[in-house]
């Protein structure tokens, strides 16, 4: 979760003048939170699909060398990725926050 805070924070920052430049143009802050929240909630979902690919992987391969038969629960699955995506919501919250409250001319001026 911090590690998706920094990487967007890191974003936001060099994504400056973009973000300026959108609100310029008409962007609204809750177009600019939304982009970044749905930016934080999709890195943390493909991140989800990734643990969920190595878990299951993981658990046919100690299975196999147990000699059990390895169970994976949908439930299970759809919790993880829930999880995933509420972890991208709160950490990703602060970072769009961040960048909704640019002010689209001091934006510009940065370099």
């Amino acid at each position: 979760g911090i590690g998706i805070m920094n990487i967007m924070l890191v974003s936001v920052t060099e994504r400056t003048r973009e973000i300026g430049l959108r609100k310029a143009i008409g962007a609204r802050r809750d177009d600019v939170l939304s982009q970044f929240l749905l930016e934080s909630i999709l890195l943390c979902l493909a991140g989800g699909v990734i643990g969920v690919i190595l878990g299951i992987a993981g658990v046919h391969f100690v299975a196999s060398l147990m000699g059990v038969v390895p169970v994976v629960s949908v439930p299970g699955v759809i919790i993880a990725f829930a999880f995933a995506a509420l972890v991208g919501t709160f950490f990703g919250f602060y970072p769009a926050y961040m960048a909704s409250k640019l002010e689209p001319m001091e934006a510009l001026r940065t370099e």
